[in-house]
This record gives C-alpha cells, sequence and structure tokens, in this order.
C-alpha cells in the first residue's frame, strides 16, 4: 500500500549511525538557490543565494551528523541516457543564469569543509552515488546518501540510508529498506520497475501512459517484477490498462533502464571509503570564503564547531595581546602624552567610563572623565569605531577622528543591518584579546588599528576612499556637536496638545465601539479585522499569513463603505503622534529643557541621515498637528530659530542628469515645476491648470523619483489604475529626456552591479538581475531612486559641513541643531539671525554645482513652525 511521507515515522536515527554521507551536489544547489530571493548577492553584487544556501545545508549537516567522511557528487552531461532516449530531462528548465554565475565556486566550497567533489564524464550524480554506496557497502561503511531524487530509493540497504530534505536540513526524511516499502508499496529493489511502469515526469521518462504510482505498485506487489507484470497480462483487469501496457511494452522496458541508477562505474572501482573518513574542515579556508562572499552569519557560527575541529587560524599580525591594564589619576597624563608623543595615529574607544588608547607601543587605560585628555586627542590621527559615540563620551565633538570602521563597513556594505565591532573582527580573520580593567575599550581601541589598513585597501579598490576621507568623516564632529547643542522644547505646549489627543482618542475608542456594536481593541489588526469583516461585513481587499490586511491601503478603499473607517484613521494617526512624539520627547528632555536626538550616518543604504532616540526627522509635515508640535520646537530667550530648506533639490537633481529642457527651463525661469509640469502634460496653459491637476502632476513628479508604479498612483491619487498609467505615460511622453535616463540608469546599475550618486557613493541593487518580475522592478525602482536621493543626501551633508566650517571661521553665535533631510535648522542670536539666514542660503546653494542649480529657501522665527513658514 502506497502511503504519504507524512504518514510514516522517517525519523533521522539512521543518518547518526553513519559514518559516510555521499551527497548529490546539483540536488542540494538547486533546492539552496530556489529556497533565497535572489537579490541574496554581496555588496559588489555578486549573486551568493545558492552558495549561502548551500554552505548553510553543510554547516547544519556537520553540525548535527559529524559525518567522518562527505562526498559530494555532480552530474555531467548524461550521454549514455541521452542516447537511449533523446527526450530524457528534455522539459527541464535551463539552468537560471545566476545560479550558474555561482556553479564554479561550490566546488571551493566543498574542498573548504574538507568534502570531496567527485564526477564521472558522461555520469550523472546519481550513478556516481550509486557505485559509491555499493562499494561502501561492500566495504561495510555506513553510509547516507543525501538527496531530493526519488530515483535513490532504490540505493538503500542495511547499512545505507537515504536522507531527503524537503526544507534543507531544517526537516529529513531519512528512509532504510523497510521506509522505502513502506512509503512505495513495493520493495526498494523493485523501484526500476516501478518507474518503467509510471515512469517519472521530472526526468522526462515515460513510462506507460495510465499507470500511476498506485497502479504500478498493485501490479508489482502482484506479480513481482516488470517482466512478471508481461507475463501475466490476462490477469490484469480493465481494457485500456491493459491495452496500454501492450502498446507501450518498448517504453516500459526503456523506462525502467532510464530509471535505473548505475553501479558499477568502471573510473570508480579504486574509491576507497576509508580514504575519506577524517578530513577536518579547513576553518582558515571557510572563513576566507565566507568573508568574500559576506556571509556574516555563518562566519559566525564557524565559532560554534566543536572544539575538537582545528582552530581558526589568524593573521600573526592580528594576535593582539595586552597584559594587565593600570587606572590612576595621578600619572594618567603623563604617561599618555609620552605614549603619544611619538605616534602618528592611535586607537580610541570608550566604555563603561574608561578611555582606552592604543598604538604601536601598546595601550593605555585612563578615566574617560580625564582632565586635559581632550587636548591630547588633537596630535595623532584617531581611529575609532564609530567614532561619534566615543568623541562625545569623552566630550571632545570637535575633534575629528582620521577613520571610523564602522563607517568604512557601512560604505562598502551599506543594506547590511549593523555594523559591530566583533563582526568586522571575524569577517576580516582577527582576534584581539585583552584582560583586565578596561579589557573591552583596550580590545576596541587595537582591533580598530588593524582594521584600518584591510578597510583602506577596500576601500580604495571600490573608489570610496575619498567619500569616507571629504564627506563623511568631515561630517563625524559636525553631527556630535549638534547632539550636544539639542534643541529647546516648550514641554507645556506638547503637554497641551497631548491632552488634547488623548481625548480624542478616547472619544474615537467610544465611537469605533459604538459603530462596531461592541468594545475591541482598535491597536489589534486581528480584533479589527474581524469587526471590519465579520461583524460589519466588509469585503477584504487583501489577505496576509494572519488573516485579512487592515493596513492603510485597505482602510482607504473601505473609507466610502461605512462611518468606522474614518474613525480608525484618525484614532491611528493620533495614537501614533502621542506614542512617537507628544508623550516621547518631553521625556527625553534634560534639564535645561533640550532634546539630544542621536543622528546616524550607517543605517540609511541611500546616504541619508537617521535620526533616533528621539526621531526627529520624521514628524508630520503637511498636517496642523504636525505645525503645532513643531510650534514646541523653541529658541531660547534671545535667540531665534532659522529654517533653511533646499527648493525641489531631488527634482532640480533629476532635470540635471536628464538634461530634460522642460523641467531644467522650468527650474531656470523659477516657475512653479508642478504648474509647468501639468501644464506640460495636459497641453495647457500654466495659468489655467486647477489645484487638483498641479497635484497630480506632483505626484507624478515625485513619484517618477521613487519609481512609481501605475498601482501605486491610483491608490495615492484615488484614480483609476489605468487612468494612472496613462497620466505616467503621457509625462514620459512629453519628457523623452526623463524616459531616456531613468532606462539608462537602470542599464547601467544593471551593469555594474551598484547604483552610483553623484559623490560616488554605492548601493548594490542585486534585484535587478532576479528573474522575478516584481523583484526586478522593484529594483529598477531602487536604482533611479538611489542616485537621486542618494545624491541629495551627499548634497546636504556637504552643505553641513561647509555651514559649520563657516559659523566657526566666523565665529559667529549660532549653532546647527537639526537636520531633516532637505532642511537646516539653526539656531542664533537674534542680533546675528540675518547673518545665519544668508549663510545658510549661500552655503546651501553652493554646496554642489547643478544645471539647473540649487536654490535654498530660509525662514526665521521663535519656533521651528514660524520659522519654516
Amino acid at each position: 500500500m502506497v502511503k504519504k511521507a507524512s504518514e510514516l515515522d522517517l525519523g533521522d536515527e539512521p543518518a547518526r549511525e553513519a559514518r559516510l554521507f555521499l551527497v548529490d551536489g546539483n540536488s542540494l544547489a538547486y533546492r539552496a538557490f530556489f529556497a533565497l530571493p535572489e537579490d541574496f548577492a554581496t555588496s559588489e553584487g555578486f549573486p551568493t543565494g545558492a552558495l549561502f544556501g548551500f554552505a548553510r545545508m553543510l554547516m547544519k549537516m556537520l553540525q548535527d551528523y559529524r559525518p567522518q567522511g562527505v562526498v559530494v557528487c555532480w552530474d555531467e552531461k548524461p550521454t549514455e541516457r541521452l542516447a537511449l532516449h533523446e527526450g530524457y530531462k528534455a522539459s527541464r528548465r535551463p539552468t537560471p543564469e545566476l545560479l550558474k554565475e555561482q556553479r564554479p565556486y561550490f566546488p571551493e566550497l566543498v574542498d573548504a569543509f574538507g568534502y570531496r567533489n567527485l564526477s564521472v564524464e558522461g555520469r550523472e550524480a546519481d550513478d556516481v552515488i550509486g557505485t559509491l554506496t555499493r562499494i561502501a557497502d561492500e566495504h561495510g561503511v555506513p553510509t547516507c546518501i543525501v538527496s531530493t531524487d526519488r530515483d535513490a530509493f532504490q540505493l538503500v540497504s542495511e547499512r545505507v540510508c537515504l536522507m531527503m530534505t524537503p526544507r534543507g536540513f531544517s526537516e529529513v526524511l531519512v528512509y532504510t529498506p523497510a521506509r522505502v516499502a513502506e512509503r512505495l508499496g513495493v520493495p526498494h529493489t523493485a523501484v526500476p520497475d516501478l518507474i518503467g511502469l509510471k515512469g517519472d515526469t521530472s526526468d522526462d521518462i515515460p513510462g506507460v501512459p495510465g499507470i500511476g504510482d498506485k497502479t504500478a505498485a498493485d501490479l508489482l506487489a502482484r506479480f513481482g517484477t516488470l517482466e512478471g507484470v508481461y507475463e501475466h497480462l490476462d490477469e490484469i483487469a480493465g481494457p485500456k490498462r491493459k491495452q496500454s501496457l501492450v502498446e507501450h511494452r518498448e517504453e516500459a522496458f526503456r523506462s525502467r533502464e532510464l530509471g535505473t541508477i548505475v553501479r558499477d562505474i568502471p573510473e570508480l572501482t579504486d574509491f576507497d571509503p576509508a580514504a575519506e573518513l577524517d578530513r577536518p574542515p579547513d576553518r582558515a579556508k571557510l572563513a576566507e570564503l565566507f568573508r568574500r562572499w559576506e556571509m556574516h552569519d555563518l562566519l559566525r557560527r564557524l565559532e560554534d564547531l566543536d572544539e575538537s575541529l582545528p582552530p581558526l587560524t589568524l593573521e600573526g599580525a592580528a594576535q593582539a595581546r595586552t597584559g594587565p591594564v593600570e587606572r590612576g589619576r595621578g600619572a594618567d597624563l603623563t604617561e599618555l602624552q609620552a605614549l603619544l608623543a611619538d605616534a602618528d595615529e592611535a586607537g580610541i574607544a570608550v566604555h563603561e567610563g574608561l578611555c582606552a588608547i592604543a598604538v604601536a607601543d601598546g595601550a593605555r587605560v585612563v578615566p574617560a572623565d580625564l582632565p586635559g585628555l581632550v587636548d591630547l586627542l588633537d596630535g595623532p590621527a584617531l581611529i575609532a569605531h564609530d567614532a561619534k559615540r566615543s568623541l562625545r563620551a569623552l566630550g571632545a565633538e570637535r575633534v575629528a577622528p582620521a577613520f571610523d570602521t564602522a563607517l568604512a563597513a557601512y560604505l562598502l556594505d551599506p543594506g547590511r543591518s549593523g555594523y559591530a565591532f566583533d563582526d568586522l573582527l571575524r569577517e576580516h580573520a582577527l582576534r584581539v584579546e585583552a584582560d583586565g580593567e578596561g579589557a573591552d575599550a583596550v580590545r576596541e581601541a587595537l582591533g580598530v588599528r588593524l582594521l584600518r589598513p584591510k578597510l583602506t585597501e577596500r576601500l580604495r579598490e571600490r573608489r570610496l576612499l575619498g567619500l569616507l576621507a571629504d564627506l563623511e568623516l568631515p561630517l563625524v564632529p559636525v553631527l556630535a556637536e549638534m547632539e550636544r547643542v539639542g534643541i529647546a522644547i516648550d514641554a507645556a505646549v506638547l503637554g497641551a496638545i497631548a491632552d488634547r489627543c488623548a481625548a480624542e482618542v478616547a472619544e474615537l475608542e467610544g465611537e469605533a465601539h459604538r459603530l462596531a456594536g461592541g468594545e475591541f481593541a482598535l491597536g489589534s489588526p486581528k480584533q479589527l479585522g474581524e469587526v471590519l469583516f465579520g461583524t460589519l461585513g466588509l469585503p477584504v481587499e487583501k489577505s496576509g499569513k494572519t488573516g485579512p490586511s487592515t493596513d492603510r491601503t485597505v482602510l482607504a478603499k473601505l473609507r466610502d463603505q461605512h462611518p468606522i473607517i474614518a474613525v480608525i484613521e484618525r484614532w491611528r494617526e493620533l495614537s501614533k503622534l502621542l506614542s512617537t512624539y507628544l508623550r516621547v520627547i518631553p521625556e527625553a528632555a534634560d534639564a535645561a529643557g533640550r532634546v539630544h536626538t542621536t543622528f546616524s550616518q550607517h543605517t540609511a543604504a541611500t546616504g541619508r541621515l537617521s535620526s533616533t532616540n528621539p526621531n526627529l526627522q520624521a514628524i508630520p509635515v503637511r498636517s496642523e498637528l504636525g505645525r503645532e508640535i513643531r510650534a514646541a520646537f523653541v529658541a531660547p530667550p534671545g535667540r531665534l530659530l532659522v529654517s533653511c530648506d533646499y527648493s525641489q533639490v531631488e527634482l532640480r537633481i533629476l532635470a540635471a542628469l536628464s538634461g530634460e529642457p522642460g523641467l531644467v527651463d522650468a527650474f531656470r525661469r523659477g516657475d512653479d515645476v508642478h504648474r509647468a509640469t501639468a501644464a506640460e502634460v495636459l497641453g495647457k496653459n500654466p495659468a489655467d491648470v486647477t489645484k487638483d491637476e498641479r497635484d497630480r502632476a506632483k505626484a507624478v513628479n515625485f513619484g517618477i523619483i521613487y519609481g512609481i508604479s501605475a498601482f501605486g498612483l491610483s491608490e495615492q491619487l484615488e484614480i483609476p489604475r489605468d487612468e494612472a498609467q496613462g497620466y505616467i505615460d503621457t509625462y514620459l511622453g512629453r519628457y523623452p529626456a526623463v524616459r531616456a535616463f531613468i532606462d539608462a540608469t537602470i542599464a547601467e546599475t544593471e551593469q555594474r552591479g551598484y547604483a552610483l550618486t553623484l559623490l560616488g557613493r554605492q548601493r548594490p541593487i542585486p534585484e535587478l538581475r532576479a528573474r522575478n518580475r516584481q523583484v526586478r522592478q522593484l529594483g529598477e525602482r531602487l536604482a533611479v531612486n538611489s542616485l537621486i536621493q542618494g545624491s541629495a543626501a551627499d548634497i546636504i551633508k556637504l552643505a553641513m559641513i561647509a555651514c559649520d566650517r563657516r559659523l566657526r571661521d566666523e565665529g559667529r553665535d549660532a549653532a546647527l541643531v537639526l537636520q531633516i533631510h532637505d532642511e537646516l535648522l539653526f539656531e542664533a542670536a537674534e542680533a546675528v539671525a540675518e547673518e545665519i539666514r544668508r549663510i545658510a542660503v549661500e552655503e546651501m546653494v553652493a554646496a554642489h554645482a547643478l544645471d539647473p542649480p540649487l536654490v535654498a529657501e530660509a525662514g526665521i522665527g521663535p519656533t521651528w513652525a514660524a520659522a519654516k513658514g
């Protein structure tokens, strides 16, 4: 009786007894490739999804089963089976190009694991495995086959099991002869006969039409073999079945031959299973490959391998170590002066109130608040990891670092989720040990000096060294000082807004409960879904893994179908403002009533700065409540706030890069570019363009930058998708240079593997190489957006550096206090506020030459809202 795998006990106990594992490399590689997103790639754009999945499977096998020996078998062109049947595997899709690119590197990976690669000309991996299992069986070596090919069922024996991996090694199904018999309804020895009857669609083996798994198993259970079936045709019920067997006798026997795994390949007669045992992995080689392919998770897991395996070999120069460190106050400054006297560079780190400084001759630890310490830091070139953090902890905000390992790693791979110091050491085969007081600070101070030359070389190879030296590093002290200064708030104003919003939230909850006919948690997507689509019977627009979606786009579509939708939307808006700003910002203020956000240079892949604790960059711009919140950011008595904002900087970059005359001329004339666009697209006089038409043009202008689709535009403007598509097509038809620019940008980005900003920032876009249409379209949007938004981010960073330098050089009583993407906010003495406005506009406009030129607009006021106007 044929059974499903789920009906059987297929535990892995037999595999744990095996000493030799024989792996179908092609099968595992294909499974790894299709299990991971196609955009899996290194920071340079080399695809690594299949290699990562394959390595992860091998690592899992090594950790879970501890095989003494592994042979990975590979397919060569199956010349013998093709000679027997031209249609063999004919309908299989060609190997994906992304997998082809990775294919040459699998053997190198297998070698690094200490395993053997094996293939034979004209033979498939199945045949190689079949021959090796016979030899291993004859030598009495317990063996486990790792394959997803059901043909391999025929190879099991008392000493040979088959492990199938439907979900990598997170789920394994292990077959023995008894389990195969239960699964297929026939003994493992009858598997070729089974294939002869039912065929194998995956390999284009025809079999006998009309004979499936169950019928084939029943026939073989009665008559034993394919020959037995044909000897007893008269006993087979069903005229159609009997006729098919008669008419396709030749195909049946040829199919059996095609499905029979060869077990006596002459080239493998000298195979010695004992020679494959006890070959340890080469940790150093694995580490080198994982670093090269940026497989940070696997690099960390290398350290978890059994201690009995050979240790990871580190480069000699990296085995730095320090003994116990001393701490005191009296002689500390003198010792540091002596240590730094002849030092060209010094690693620096601060942990738990202790500062470690490392030079070639060793390291010292001193209290971070040691008087005179900051003055000493002006001498040698300082190297740090996340330098702003350490410099702020020392009160050395104005000290510029010479190198920052976190920023360097970010520029090399801006898509990473983090740049932990220990991860960077591991990725570069470095180990630093320290003990005694301040050991963590010492490790970091020593480690950054070892990381610098390695990261510098990679930056130089990628042409990113200038971006680090001329943009990111000079920005560090600017941001550090901005964080130190902070911005003043009026807590009473925020408190009043919060109380008013909280009262409205309570009213909205009551109204929602009334409309729903009962209480429910408005913040619970599950309960809200039950109310909307169950109790109220509204149509389900889209569903996710946990049920019907209640996201923003769904609510927008349901807005006209029930009054509860508007209530929920308003409740969400106010609840977010309360939890994100109105309650958080006053709690973050210091004793002087100033809020000190933290800026990050290494979070956004585009190069934009981010703001956290609290986030002051995402306060709503267009809503009245957003304006009220901005009015709570104030200048102290005798001072004013100056807001200077780029005018349409991203559209100006689009115009400059595309050279589109319609856009360039509109900007040069100082026209309202959105009105001009609407007039151009609609064939109207600008004076006749309505507000609605201008809004649509504005949505398209910015949509082009962000790669908006017809679907996205239709959602935003609440118009039919075909109307939105028509608007986009008309826009691109009237602005052909923009269309040409987009196409060229996508093609160049795909060829390079990364987007490139005006200042040379790189962002890998592996999505452009994906076969999946939606993933590729995402890559196309990212290619254009990364160039334009990334260039805008670089330009405002240049402006920040220039403004800060100008204020200091001229001794102005003013400070840069916030950056909000395209806007800079200054606090200045009343007497110099007009001068600061002029300086800010001048420096922002001069930050980078464009045609059409950059334009900045500035305002002054006692509050942020008033200054912004």
